[in-house]
């Protein structure tokens, strides 16, 4: 009886293990999708109301898709120190301090370039900085689900595989 019952435990934290792997996919395409749609609300805002950077981080801070609010919501408070630094610096903290993102180098490195266009250039230059950014991003989400169609049947498998192969040597 005993026996059984670890045996179930292994094959549960395998399992549940594979499950994490699958949730963090499942996570990334999330944080991508947000990320895509708060550019696109970035960009209408500065375009067409033509709103300032400060008008568009506070909008953003309340109203932009949970996984990626944090980002928005630490730019925005960093502002208090525009004088003393600059908003890139201001913005590549936020970016960088958003570890919750959980974003690869190339899309970190491509969220904190957007900095040093934000509220620096026209609209026009500021809207084609976010666009690009948008479409660099749309690109990462692609490949990301991709990757999550294709990994997460390997990791619910790999989980619970793992722990039926743990449980018959140990049997």
């Amino acid at each position: 009886m005993i026996r059984l019952f670890g045996a179930a435990l292994v094959v549960l934290a395998t399992g549940s293990m594979g499950l994490h792997g699958i949730l963090r996919l499942r996570r990334r395409v999330n944080t991508l999708e947000g990320l895509i749609v708060s550019l696109q609300l970035m960009e209408s805002e500065i375009c067409s109301r033509m709103a300032s950077t400060r008008d568009v981080l506070e909008l953003l801070s309340r109203e932009a898709p949970g996984p990626v609010r944090g980002l928005y919501r630490r730019a925005w408070g960093g502002l208090e120190a525009l004088g003393r630094c600059s908003f890139y610096a201001i913005w590549r903290m936020a970016v960088e301090r958003s570890v919750e993102l959980d974003l690869r180098p190339e899309e970190t490195a491509l969220m904190t370039s957007l900095g040093l266009s934000l509220g620096r250039y026209d609209i026009r230059e500021q809207a084609e900085a976010i666009g690009r950014t948008r479409r660099r991003l749309e690109a990462a989400l692609k490949r990301a689900e991709e990757e999550r169609d294709r990994d997460s049947r390997l990791h619910a498998f790999f989980g619970l595989a793992s722990g039926l192969f743990a449980v018959i040597i140990l049997l």
